[in-house]
């Protein structure tokens, strides 16, 4: 059996907890250093979880021989430095999404990782629930046909996050590069990865500026001017004529909705909120409702990273993969801005 690999969290915020609370239960990690630049939040986290290291910086727990590989679960703006010192102190990196502000951090991170030969995945989550494993086994295997059409809608009655995430400055963007990421993520790679042709999207800021529709949740809050979109909507096609769609709020006066499905020419798929193929046998039309075992998202895309790093293994989530999402998410933002189409360079 290969040594377990010694993780340490970076952010020990919401997200960083379920990280904590994840790798606790994967066999092949030990948990062994946090980070934070919250003193009373990083003695904390450490007290309570039995954590023996714990570092104020990130910079001083990369360079530290404590750790094999972090978990950076920290604010989007500091993704890109933190993944890149801790590439070239020889680290692996697990990077929460959105990987990075933008395409252009992303390839930055990507081309980090091939220089420090060290794995970099993104943490994109939904891939590795038991209903999404279990699609793309169906897509892979031809039992969908050709998948054709995507559509996302993920719809927040009262759910702005607080703090950072509202500041375009730290953010990058609002319900689109939070939320989005996932659904773009997920319809596509269930696709089987198409390259996108052009975008189009709409943004909205209707209730955050006017403080309406916040949530209960978030780290660091401090009134601010509220700078990012609270609405989304957006189209994606791809080279080869397929599409996916999108809408999605923080905010909006609307009930709380979260409908992901994906049309294919031999059957059809709704991923939520509960899994049903929708198909056809012997001219019938018949829906089947499979019956998955829970799987703890968190868990498992902790415990594939560690077990790629002993294997030498190409991750289901390459941040090779993450630049892509990322392309589509600036080009619907870019859209957004301009009200134009935007069309993504030829290969």
């Amino acid at each position: 059996m290969s040594k377990k690999v010694r993780l340490g969290i970076i952010g020990v915020g919401s997200i960083g907890r379920a990280h904590i609370s994840a790798a606790r239960s994967v066999d092949a990690v030990e948990l062994t250093a946090v980070c934070d630049v919250d003193a009373g939040r990083l003695k904390s986290a450490a007290a309570e979880e039995g954590i023996p290291q714990t570092f104020a910086g990130y910079r001083k727990l990369v360079a530290s021989d404590v750790v094999d590989a972090v978990s950076v679960c920290t604010p989007n703006n500091t993704h890109m430095p933190i993944a890149i010192a801790a590439l070239k102190a020889g680290k692996h990196v697990l990077c929460e999404k959105p990987i990075a502000m933008n395409a252009a951090q992303a390839r930055r991170m990507v081309e980090a990782g091939k220089e420090a030969r060290r794995l970099l995945m993104t943490a994109q989550s939904a891939r590795y629930g038991a209903e999404a494993r279990f699609v793309k086994q169906l897509a892979d295997a031809g039992r969908l046909g050709d998948i054709y059409f995507g559509k996302a809608t993920w719809l927040r009655r009262s759910g702005i996050p607080r703090g950072w995430f509202q500041d375009i400055e730290q953010s990058g963007g609002g319900p689109l590069i939070d939320l989005g990421v996932h659904a773009v993520d997920l319809m596509w790679w269930i696709m089987g990865h198409p390259k996108p042709a052009a975008a189009f999207g709409t943004t909205f800021a209707q209730l955050g500026p006017r403080g309406e529709g916040m949530g209960s949740w978030g780290v660091n809050y401090n009134p601010r001017k509220f700078s990012v979109e609270d609405f989304v909507a957006g189209i994606i096609r791809f080279q080869d004529g397929r599409a996916l769609s999108i809408d999605i709020s923080w905010a909006a006066h609307t009930a709380d909705m979260y409908w992901l499905r994906l049309f294919g020419s031999k059957a059809g798929v709704q991923l939520q909120p509960e899994l049903v193929i929708f198909g056809t046998e012997s001219k019938t039309m018949v829906d089947a409702r499979p019956h998955l075992g829970r799987v703890d998202a968190y868990a498992a895309e902790i415990e594939h990273f560690a077990n790629c790093i002993q294997r030498g293994e190409e991750p289901i989530s390459p941040a090779s993969q993450a630049v892509v999402v990322m392309e589509m998410l600036d080009a619907i933002y870019k859209s957004a801005r301009t009200g134009r189409a935007v069309a993504f360079a030829a290969p």
